[in-house]
């Protein structure tokens, strides 16, 4: 990925000031909307950038349109190992159009002032290293991004990330796995914000044809331990595993890899798969909902 040379000595004041915005809790203010409507939070993931930046664009208005409730920007990286192939496959080719990731910071702020919706960004350390903790986060502050979930760092080695994160203003969240023990599901939930990020089975993101008992017991005994809003992602695609999540009183279900399966059959005709978007979108949303 190219990377353009940007340092604090050659930033504004301006651009030095961390500005306070109305999407620094705009997250929990949805979370605590849907709650008292009895409803959880539809997170609709994709990949900014692709298939590429103006019909991304197109495709988040989409997401937006169709009831989604919150948006997760799953960031590019050329190795994102908590990723299946649909998505390394939609990041391989996003990074094969050579735009950096400063544009990539110019197109979220773009996204969070003309599209009224509250989001995250999934982002892999590597980059954040690249960049410097401190200037990301600053440059995604700037973004209107305020919530970021680091795959690849453990509860362990966040003390830099969290660090920077907070001094620009943005809330981290961690993620819990079915083999997380009580003694560290209680440290995560210490050292998160905002919310935490449980995955539905140990592996990979991908859509998955079941939900197991198993996982719905997983659930059921995270909610009655943690004190923050959860959102469970990997391997969620229809409204009937939505309905079971729901009554795990789970807060939000995460959609990404099926949005990025029916993006790709339709790249050859837009107004499709836009379309196609919102209607799928609108039969998921209608199972976070009660009947």
């Amino acid at each position: 990925m190219h990377l353009i040379k940007l340092t604090t000595n050659n930033m504004t004041k301006h651009q030095q000031k961390i500005s306070h915005n109305i999407f620094n809790n705009k997250i929990q203010r949805k979370f605590k909307e849907l709650s008292d409507k009895n409803e959880i939070a539809l997170i609709i993931g994709t990949v900014p950038g692709y298939p590429d930046l103006e019909t991304s664009f197109e495709i988040i208005k989409a997401i937006k349109e169709g009831g989604a409730d919150i948006l997760e920007i799953s960031a590019s990286f050329s190795d994102p190992v908590a990723d299946g192939p649909t998505l390394t496959e939609a990041h391989q080719k996003f990074l094969s159009q050579g735009i950096d990731k400063y544009q990539m910071f110019d197109f979220y702020k773009k996204v969070s002032n003309q599209i009224d919706m509250p989001a995250f960004i999934i982002e892999y350390a590597n980059i954040i290293y690249k960049i410097g903790p401190e200037k990301y986060f600053l440059l995604l502050n700037k973004s209107s991004i305020n919530n970021i979930v680091i795959p690849d760092v453990s509860l362990e080695e966040m003390e830099l990330f969290n660090k920077a994160a907070y001094n620009n203003q943005v809330n981290p969240a961690l993620i819990i796995s079915p083999i997380s023990p009580p003694v560290r599901i209680n440290k995560i939930t210490k050292s998160s914000k905002d919310f935490i990020y449980a995955v539905s089975v140990t592996g990979v993101t991908g859509a998955r044809k079941t939900i197991k008992p198993e996982t719905i017991k997983y659930l059921k005994n995270l909610k009655a331990t943690v004190n923050l809003p959860i959102i469970v992602g990997f391997g969620i695609n229809k409204p009937e595993q939505i309905e079971m999540l729901k009554k795990c009183k789970v807060d939000g279900v995460v959609i990404c890899s099926a949005i990025i399966n029916l993006i790709n059959k339709n790249l050859s005709d837009k107004p499709k798969m836009l379309k196609e978007l919102k209607n799928y979108i609108r039969q998921l949303k209608k199972a976070t909902k009660n009947k």
